[in-house]
This record gives C-alpha cells, sequence and structure tokens, in this order.
C-alpha cells in the first residue's frame, strides 16, 4: 500500500513553485510587447531637400524613344541612397503641350532612359504644384522597393536660380512603419530604413510613435511623436508609461517592444506657448553665454551648420530677416554643429554674418539629447518672454520667414 499522507508537502511545495515561476514570466511578457512591420516602406516626408535641375543637354543622353525636341527637358541627381555613390541622374520633362510634367529615370541602370522608365507627376495645385513617388527596386529579406518622393513647383524662386533651372524637391530616406500591440490597443511604430544592409537598427536614425493615439505620427521637428537617435535607444512616453523599441526582425518583421522608466525620458518637448529651458553655450570668442542674455528681444534660434547645403540656402533669407527687422527688437542666434571652426568663421566672413554663434561642442548635447534635432535647419522663433511664438518649420524658412517676421513683430 501506498501512503499518501507524507507527499502532501512535497506536491504543495512543486505547486507553488510552479505558481513563482508562472507569475515571473507573466511579469517578464507584461514588460515587453511585441509587433509586425506593414508590408511596404513609406518615404521619410521629414527629411526632404530641395536640389537645383539645370536645363540637360539631350546629346549626351541615351533614349529608346527621344522626348519631343519643343520639350523642356532637366537633368539633376537623384539621391539615391541604394548606391554607393548616393547619386543617379534623372531627368524632369515638361511637355510643350498641356500634358503634364513627368519624371524620366533610368531605373534599370543600363544607361538608356526606356518608355516605360517614366513616372508622371500628378497635380496637386494645378497649374503650379506637382509630385510624384517613385518606387527603387532594393534587395532585402522583407521589402522589394523604397519609394522616393519628388515634389515640383513651377515658378520657385530661389536665390541665384537660373530661369533655365528647376528647383525640385526629393525625400532622402525611407522608413518603416509597424504595429504594435500593447495590452490589445494597436500602436503606429515607425523605424529608419538603410537599403544597403539587411538590419533595421534600433539605436540610430529616425524614430517615431503614434503617442497621442490618432492613428498617424506627426512626424516633424519639435514633435513629441518622432525623435532621432544617434546611437541611443529612443524613449517615448505611450499612455501611462514609456517605451522604446528592442529589436526589429527584418527576416520576419516582428517588433519587440519593451518598457522603459520615466527616469529614462531624457528629452524636453516644446511645444507654442511655453518657455524655451535656459542652456549655457560658448560663442565664438571663447565666452560662456545663455540663452536668458536674449530676453527682451524677439529672438530667432537656429540649429544649423556650414556642411548642411539647404542652411546655406537659407543664409541670404537669414541676412535679410536680419537687416528688415534687427530695428525691430529682433536677433538671432546661430547654434552651429560643425565640427571645424575655421570652416565655420570662414563662412560666416564671406557672407557677412554678425549674429552669435554657439560652438558645436557647447551645444552638442542640447541638439542630440534634450531636442533630438532631426532636420537642418531647425528653427525656434521666441517671444521677448522666452516663449516660443513658432514652431512650424515652413513659416520659418525662405520667403515665408519674412513674412512671419513682418506679421509678428512690432512695427
Amino acid at each position: 500500500m501506498i501512503k499518501s499522507g507524507p507527499m502532501l508537502p512535497s506536491i504543495v511545495s512543486v505547486i507553488f513553485a510552479l505558481s513563482l515561476v508562472a507569475t515571473a514570466v507573466g511579469q517578464q511578457n507584461s514588460a515587453s510587447f511585441t509587433g509586425k512591420l506593414d508590408a511596404k516602406l513609406r518615404p521619410d516626408m521629414v527629411h526632404v531637400y530641395k536640389r537645383v535641375w539645370s536645363a540637360a543637354d539631350l546629346s549626351k543622353l541615351k533614349f529608346s524613344s527621344p522626348p519631343d525636341k519643343r520639350s523642356v527637358v532637366s537633368i539633376g541627381e537623384l539621391i539615391d541612397t541604394r548606391k554607393e555613390s548616393g547619386s543617379s541622374a534623372i531627368l524632369l520633362v515638361e511637355p510643350a503641350t498641356e500634358a503634364s510634367p513627368y519624371i524620366w529615370f533610368d531605373s534599370n541602370e543600363n544607361g538608356v532612359f526606356e518608355t516605360d522608365e517614366k513616372t508622371m507627376l500628378m497635380p496637386i495645385d494645378f497649374p503650379t504644384g506637382f509630385v510624384a513617388y517613385l518606387q527603387l527596386p532594393i534587395k532585402n529579406p522583407f521589402y522589394s522597393f523604397m519609394p522616393v518622393y519628388i515634389g515640383y513647383f513651377r515658378g520657385s524662386t530661389s536665390p541665384k536660380l537660373k530661369p533655365t533651372d528647376r528647383l525640385i524637391e526629393q525625400s532622402v530616406n525611407a522608413v518603416a512603419n509597424g504595429r504594435v500591440d500593447k495590452h490589445g490597443k494597436s500602436v503606429l511604430f515607425q523605424y529608419p530604413f538603410e537599403p544597403r544592409i539587411s538590419v533595421i537598427s534600433t539605436t540610430e536614425g529616425l524614430f517615431g510613435v503614434d503617442v497621442n493615439g490618432d492613428g498617424k505620427i506627426r512626424d516633424e521637428q519639435f514633435s513629441p511623436e518622432s525623435s532621432f537617435a544617434a546611437d541611443d535607444e529612443i524613449v517615448f512616453p505611450l499612455g501611462d508609461g514609456y517605451v522604446s523599441t528592442q529589436s526589429v526582425d527584418l527576416a520576419t518583421g516582428k517588433i519587440v517592444v519593451r518598457k522603459r522608466d520615466k527616469s529614462e525620458y531624457h528629452r524636453v518637448d516644446l511645444k507654442v506657448g511655453d518657455v524655451m529651458p535656459d542652456f549655457p553655450f560658448t560663442d565664438l570668442e571663447g565666452k560662456e553665454r545663455h540663452l536668458s542674455d536674449f530676453r527682451g528681444k524677439y529672438l530667432m534660434v537656429d540649429f544649423w551648420g556650414v556642411w548642411c547645403g539647404d542652411c546655406q540656402r537659407e543664409t541670404p533669407f537669414h541676412l535679410e530677416a536680419y537687416k528688415r527687422f534687427k530695428g525691430r527688437n529682433f536677433e538671432i542666434l546661430g547654434l552651429d554643429s560643425d565640427q571645424n571652426v575655421a570652416i565655420l568663421k570662414a563662412y560666416l566672413t564671406k557672407n557677412a554674418i554678425t549674429w552669435p554663434q554657439a560652438t558645436n561642442d557647447s551645444i552638442k548635447e542640447l541638439a542630440n539629447t534634450t531636442y533630438r534635432i532631426q532636420e537642418y535647419p531647425s528653427t525656434i522663433l521666441l517671444g521677448p518672454d522666452g516663449k516660443v511664438l513658432v514652431l512650424d518649420q515652413h513659416r520659418l524658412k525662405g520667403d515665408e520667414l519674412l513674412e512671419t517676421l513682418h506679421r509678428t513683430l512690432p512695427k
């Protein structure tokens, strides 16, 4: 006969131990969430850059069937991150008829512009605005094509633009979207995509999360839903907590997101009406200064660099703004991102730029961690009380900057 009595404590102990294991596993699982990448990439509409395309010499190009001789043909360089060279030749063709212009791109790279390689530009603000989305073939475990946005606006003006030139804007990168299940709710996540490698980084590039739950990511500078990482696993606020992405598997499309502590969220989120927190910086004379030194003035804080072509294109507008509005209590503070101070000083001298500049070393953490600058130039307009007046980057660039200042500053 088997005596069961003495066995009871052992059975209870085993059951208790198993329950502890199950609880630990449950706690571990609750600290992470999983999801899956969307099937298609989308263009990164934050990093959209303007480029000048010039009149093309058709005698130097090969066509399966050349464009009508009456057409206006411009040639430029497509920023092509698939290639080590970083660029590919591309054409804008404007027919003499009322037909829409089109993009002609040698997608199969055989040196010939073929008829089936045309992409029509679709009107968005007819008769001046047109857009197209190219689908560039890529070799990747999960994706087959990388989209590129092309925008053309007839009549666009820019300093030093010739009558035969065309100003074209283009997205540079693509982003990978995915959906993560967090306690039964599907949350949209965004990741950087690099076409020449077969992994998605969780610590480098442009990341995004639908923080407010409206089904989209506000993918722009100074948005709490979008952030640029430099060797850092970005932490985002989400619901009543904080999260970051632990891994993204391009072989399966699986996403793993983990919980983070509030203390790990270091970013300062700005919105219109907020006072921009004070910060120290070192100017080009080696003097330590502070943002608060400019209280009482309308201040344009400009994250920029000489290395940045789009920053240089803004220089004429900044010079004009300084000339027109300095007498209306306006000042500019340049927060420079150049490593070489000598290059910066030479550029300032050449262009007669006299407003204060902060050295890169003194504001690097401010740009990379505090505000997660993901787009250069990035600009903030502050009022005399230090409060943010304008964060919308479109209102602080080109001719629009001059209009914004004219409307905002006291007469």
